[in-house]
């Protein structure tokens, strides 16, 4: 009777877990399977239900006809003991079918193989992954080729099994123009759930999400997809310590700016309306050059009047992005002989524009306004032959006394691509791998139609703190359940912790020895507190300060409040219910007592929970 009961309690516990919308990605069918029945275990005591992992082709068929299913049936076991469903990514090639694309009888019938040996522990596939990245396509990307892959295996998997769901490919980030290409080839037909990866690196989760997916739904509209759910099949942040190269880099890109930090002022953006900042999640003028003369901050309509001179620096920030609004009256303080740094990744390779609606949108314009501002840059994926990883940067001379080579993260090369007559660039950094040598980080000096410089420093610092993750994590959540996303597989599970300045190294919410990070305990409290089964969010935000609200599966009403900016004290009135508990962001119980049915507390960048009562 007992074995009876534990049979129904986890079918019960599978058929909760096929609608909850919990999951998180783990490699367990790589270097994460020694320990994967405990990961499986601490993700179900942190409510996740669903896990998604590579079910590597060439893993899974070792030579033509040749299949070895030993790790995969013991992983299936373990998901099925502990009520954990698996979304595999069918995916990559094998050395006798690339790509695969190309050799689709072959792709088919893994695909079939698969389906038909894991179909109950992995009633949704997931094919490809990032299909709009060149190093998982093997190739140039192309929406058109993998609809040409997507199309034959939705068919395939819906001969095999009609309930099974297919999932479109996560893509990296929302490239709108690569889904309608494949959408236009018949993909948006050969999907029951669209996936992507809305990776916000050095952002928070409210500046464009919800304009970003409307974006998406509305073209999901337009090819007669917009009942179809959205997933996230990857999301998250990394907690990477920051390289510490901008305190060393700055000193060396002021002097071939012919500008000193104690003479200069530096102006900063800080824009409310656009949700503008040059000083983001990790990176404060102030604190890489404490000897600055001062710092102010201004609007960016405030650009146009703005003097040039040789002692004040316009700073951008890191996240590479400028509202191309704004475009013209850069370029005139460059013509007034203004100067520039942009202290991080490429300057201006995504534009943010407002919709038709007035929501800001951040969309990838690559180097569509580099001429304007004779800038050119390059990297692995534009430009054969470039590497993908560095082994160590260098600082050209005159930069380089008594200063060894600085540590590598993300990284962006710069070049003369589009100068004018009279233009010049001057290296001050260079990355190496093997015989390789690119400028990182340099100065553009221009005495064309523009008369200033533009301080350039390719290197990405994509890292936040842990404090951050943690309450990212929900935050994100709640805004995407509010957006109408009805799955997030969070990324990712465990850190590899391989290298102090990796940035895939650290996305994980558990620690590499099983340690549970304030992430973990901030996705366990969400899916305790806004439980598989409960109502959409309803969101509402007056700019900084965030109210969600929803009924759990009890009809019980239920609140999150946090401030994006900081402390804000704020008076809130209950509009219906009562109280019976608050919690914060990691679990810990409040005692909040409300006075005549209004709430008075300071709300915070960590959400806090409200049981009971609609606010």
């Amino acid at each position: 009777m007992k074995s009876l009961l534990s049979c129904i309690a986890l079918l019960a516990g599978f058929c909760l877990a096929a609608d909850s919308p919990y999951g998180v990605c783990a490699h367990l069918q790589r270097w994460e399977y020694d320990r994967a029945s405990e990961e499986l275990k601490l993700m179900k005591a942190g409510g996740i239900d669903h896990v998604r992992f590579d079910l590597d082709w060439d893993a899974l068929e070792t030579a033509p006809g040749v299949w070895n299913f030993d790790k995969m049936d013991s992983l299936a076991a373990m998901a099925r003991e502990n009520g954990i469903r698996i979304l595999p990514i069918l995916a990559y090639d094998v050395k006798w079918a690339t790509p695969a694309w190309k050799h689709l009888p072959e792709f088919l019938n893994y695909v079939e193989t698969a389906v038909r040996r894991y179909g109950d522990v992995m009633p949704c596939v997931e094919i490809w992954n990032e299909p709009n990245l060149p190093g998982f396509w093997r190739g140039k990307p192309s929406g058109t080729e993998y609809a040409s892959l997507l199309v034959p295996a939705y068919r395939k998997i819906k001969e095999l099994n009609p309930g099974i769901t297919v999932a479109y490919g996560g893509t990296s980030l929302i490239p709108l123009d690569y889904i309608e290409e494949s959408f236009k080839a018949g993909a948006a037909q050969a999907m029951d759930v669209m996936c992507i990866h809305p990776y916000r690196c050095n952002e928070m989760p409210e500046e464009y999400l919800p304009s970003d997916l409307a974006a998406l739904r509305k073209l999901m509209d337009q090819y007669g997809a917009g009942d179809k759910p959205v997933w996230f099949s990857e999301m998250g942040y990394s907690t990477v310590e920051r390289l510490p190269y901008l305190s060393l880099l700055l000193p060396r890109l002021f002097a071939a700016l012919k500008m000193e930090p104690q003479k200069t002022t530096c102006v900063i953006f800080r824009d409310a309306g656009y949700r503008y900042d040059s000083e983001g999640l990790g990176f404060r003028i102030q604190d890489e050059l404490p000897s600055l003369k001062a710092v102010r901050p201004i609007a960016l309509k405030e650009l146009k009047r703005l003097a040039a001179g040789t002692d004040t620096l316009l700073v951008l920030p890191d996240n590479e992005s400028f509202p191309s609004e704004f475009l013209p009256d850069l370029i005139g303080y460059l013509r007034r002989g203004g100067r520039v740094l942009s202290p991080g990744g490429l300057p201006l390779y995504f534009d943010l524009r407002r919709d038709e609606s007035g929501a800001l949108r951040k969309i990838q314009v690559n180097e569509k306004y580099m001429k304007e501002l004779h800038l050119g840059w390059y990297t692995f994926w534009t430009r054969p032959g470039t590497p993908e990883k560095l082994a160590e940067q260098e600082f050209a001379e005159p930069y380089a006394t008594g200063m060894a080579s600085l540590p590598v993260n993300g990284f962006r090369f710069f070049d003369r691509a589009n100068p004018a007559a009279g233009d010049r660039f001057e290296p001050v950094l260079y990355g190496r791998s093997g015989d390789f040598r690119g400028v990182t980080a340099g100065v553009y000096h221009f005495d064309s139609d523009l008369k200033g410089k533009i301080a350039v420093c390719g290197n990405l610092n994509p890292g936040v703190p842990e404090k951050k993750q943690a309450e990212f994590l929900p935050r994100t959540m709640l805004i995407a359940f509010a957006s109408g996303v009805e799955r997030i597989y969070w990324y990712s599970f465990r850190s590899t912790e391989r290298s102090r300045f990796d940035g895939e190294a650290h996305f994980g919410i558990v620690r590499s020895n099983l340690t549970p990070k304030d992430a973990y305990r901030a996705y366990r409290t969400l899916s305790e507190l806004h439980p598989a089964g409960s109502s959409r969010p309803e969101l509402r935000s007056d700019g900084t300060l965030y109210i969600a609200n929803w009924k759990t599966p009890g009809n019980v009403p239920a609140a999150a409040v946090w401030n994006i900016a900081g402390e804000r004290a704020v008076r809130l009135k209950i509009k219906s219910g009562r109280l019976t508990a608050v919690h914060d962001h990691l679990g810990r119980e409040l005692k909040l007592p409300p006075e005549d049915s209004v709430l008075s507390f300071s709300a915070s960048p960590g959400i806090l929970y409200f049981s009971g009562v609609e606010l």
